[in-house]
Parts: structure tokens; sequence; C-alpha cells
């Protein structure tokens, strides 16, 4: 089984369209589109959990130098597996760790049955872990968030440059399988430029980006996924 462990620097940026329009056309050009965008662009589905308390929420609203957020992601809604991941945060380094579970698993996770991953513990270490974390914090599913994503690679310092669009959510239906689930569009004025990497980013990137006069934002998409709660909190 395949496992995840990544850390990585993650600089995030609201753009608007124009704007996102110019620096996906010239990053075209000189970088190699991801494994999913070689069309263009696909979907990302992911179900965020979070503890009874809402921890990992209230940790992103407080600015906590260490927070966490645990999801469920998938690409294509026939898919037979399914992404299960960490972020776990710590100052502005990023560790992103995760692997993969069948979509029967994924459904009973979605159910809170967390056992499914035991069966996963003599592969993966990882699995231990995310196990540990949402049985013993008692992580439940709390929103479904879906986006078109268009993304590029370069292999140096492992380089990954994504933007994000037409972000929408369901606070109600966590079935990330569901093909007719019915989505509410959020922050469909701008789209979210993520800028991801090992150690430094290249200079021939950063002059790309330059002209733009980006300014790095701490925005989430999962706090911005979840504006009934926001809203029961004011």
């Amino acid at each position: 089984m395949e496992s995840l462990s990544v850390y990585r620097n993650e600089n995030k940026y609201i753009i608007d369209m124009a704007k996102s329009a110019q620096i996906e056309g010239k990053l075209s050009r000189i970088l190699e589109a991801d494994q999913y965008s070689k069309n263009g662009n696909y979907i990302v589905r992911s179900l965020y959990f979070d503890t009874i308390n809402n921890t990992d929420f209230h940790s992103k609203l407080a600015g906590n130098e260490i927070r966490k957020k645990v999801r469920l992601r998938i690409y294509t809604l026939d898919t037979k597996m399914c992404k299960l991941e960490v972020k776990q945060k710590n100052g502005e380094l990023q560790h992103k760790i995760g692997m993969w579970i069948s979509k029967d698993d994924a459904k009973e996770l979605i159910e809170c049955n967390y056992s499914v991953l035991t069966k996963y513990f003599n592969e993966s270490d990882i699995a231990i872990q995310i196990y540990t974390t949402m049985a013993t914090e008692c992580y439940r599913p709390v929103v479904t968030i879906e986006y078109d994503r268009t993304a590029f690679i370069y292999s140096e310092f492992n380089t990954r440059i994504t933007l994000d669009k037409n972000i929408r959510i369901s606070e109600s239906n966590y079935n990330i399988f569901d093909e007719k689930m019915s989505f509410i569009p959020i922050f469909n004025e701008n789209n979210i430029l993520e800028v991801k990497y090992n150690e430094k980013l290249m200079k021939f990137i950063s002059k790309i980006l330059q002209p733009y006069n980006l300014n790095k934002t701490a925005i989430s998409k999962y706090c911005i996924g979840r504006p009934n709660y926001y809203r029961f909190l004011s």
C-alpha cells in the first residue's frame, strides 16, 4: 500500500480571475501539468472531518502555530480508492501524511467506523497514526468541499503550483461518491493560488509571480467551507 509523508512550505494567495488566467497561461508554457491536469482542469472533492468540539476549526480561527486538518479526497466519482490525509502545520512548515484506502472502507469511515483502518496496520505506520487521531479525538464528517483545479509541477525542490476555482460546498451531504450532490457556490469571485515547495522556490518561478504583487494569506478552504457553523459562532 502506498503511503505519503511530505514536508514542505506552502504559500497561499487570493487572486482575481484575470490574474489567475494570466498566471495559468505563463505557467503552462514552462511547467509540466500534473498527472490529473493533462487535459486542463480537474475536480477535487474532499470531505473534511473535525472533532465533536470542532477543535481544528477553532485552532485555525485562533491562528495557532500548531494545527491540523483531516480529510478524505477523491479526483473522480467512479474511483475505487480514496486518499485519507492529515495535514499538520507547525509555523511555516507543512507536514502531510496520507494513505489510500478502498471506497468501501471510506464509506465506513464516513459513518465513523474507525476500526476499518486497523486492517492497514501491518502495511503502514501512517494508518496507526491516523486511526489514533480519529478514534481518540472522535472525529466525524462536517463538510464536503469541491473545486476545479489546475496544477503544475517542477521536479526541483518538489515544486507544485495549483490554481483552485469555483469552490462549492455541502454542509449536509457527506457522501463524497454521490454523483447528484447539490453544492452551494462560495468564494466564486476569486481563485486561490497555492505555491508549494521544499527548501526554496526556484527564481524563475518567483519572477513569473513577482509582477502580480501577491500577498500571502492564511485562507483555509476548510474554514470558508463552513459558513453555517461560522454564523452560529457569531
